[in-house]
């Protein structure tokens, strides 16, 4: 489930703070930005987040790609490779891509390239972008210089001393400055983010702990699709590959006690259409 939040908690900031998130990846003088439909040709996904950016006097708006990665993982080149070619092939122009990588892990390191060869060597195909760690970037400049939208990403930028003075600095700002709709999703990605990074420490007096979370919508939803996903292990483990409409509905169950009774089913259920009319009753 911790994986799970991440990617939620990083695809709400690039659909309703996109601009904080360009401004940590170099991007300079970004008017706005838009998220864009996910869907894509031959019912493939766009990665975590497809921006449209206005970047200064320009009238028109530029496309980027976003790339979240928890650790660096050597998957994370053929993703990359993915995205841009499909998002060519869909938008019919090459767009930017920016990878936010949260964590460093071992001695792997992303290098913002990846090239593929034919096997006659005839062909070749080659991609880059930049590659943002997260880890290696100065926390104060982006707590100081960086509109509220950055706040939640902060807590795992580099720290020059004790990590708590600055936690609080984070809280105060989304407490004075976020929008009220926001305030309290952006308090639990923050929260989420700062366990990633400091995983001993108590967060409650930064961020609010439990409770704050039980009152986000955005928890309510992290617990709906890790629920949803247990199913489909089950589902899978047993029956193989879950058809696209059993999981589209089971994508719209969110109460939790329906999830619950859904769970116990997919273990004991004869078959998949047992299942779908377990759903759809």
């Amino acid at each position: 489930m911790a994986r799970q939040r991440f990617d939620i908690g990083s695809k709400w900031l690039l659909h309703n703070q996109g601009r904080g998130a360009l401004f940590i990846g170099g991007l300079e003088n970004v008017r706005s930005t838009e998220p864009m439909p996910g869907e894509i040709v031959q019912n493939r996904r766009y990665p975590d987040g497809l921006l449209q950016a206005f970047l200064g006097n320009d009238s028109k708006p530029h496309h980027v790609l976003i790339e979240i990665a928890t650790y660096p993982e050597r998957r994370a080149l053929m993703q990359a490779l993915d995205d841009l070619t499909l998002a060519y092939s869909a938008l019919g122009h090459l767009p930017e891509l920016l990878m936010f990588v949260l964590r460093p892990k071992g001695k792997l390191r992303i290098s913002g390239e990846h090239a593929i060869q034919s096997k006659l060597g005839i062909s070749r195909l080659e991609v880059a972008w930049r590659v943002v760690e997260l880890w290696t970037l100065p926390a104060e400049r982006f707590l100081a210089e960086g509109d509220v939208g950055i706040m939640p990403w902060v807590p795992l930028m580099r720290m020059g001393g004790k990590p708590e003075p600055l936690l609080e600095r984070c809280a105060e700002r989304i407490e004075k400055e976020a929008q009220p709709k926001d305030r309290t999703d952006m308090l639990v990605i923050s929260q989420v983010m700062a366990k990633l990074r400091f995983p001993g420490l108590d967060l409650t007096n930064f961020f609010g702990g439990q409770k704050i979370m039980i009152e986000s919508p955005l928890w309510t939803q992290w617990r709906a699709e890790a629920q949803q996903g247990d199913i489909l292990e089950l589902l899978k483990d047993r029956f193989g590959p879950v058809p696209r409409d059993v999981i589209k509905l089971l994508s719209a169950v969110d109460n939790e006690k329906k999830l619950r009774k859904l769970n116990v089913l997919a273990s004991k259920c004869a078959d998949l259409d047992a299942f779908r009319e377990a759903i759809q009753g």
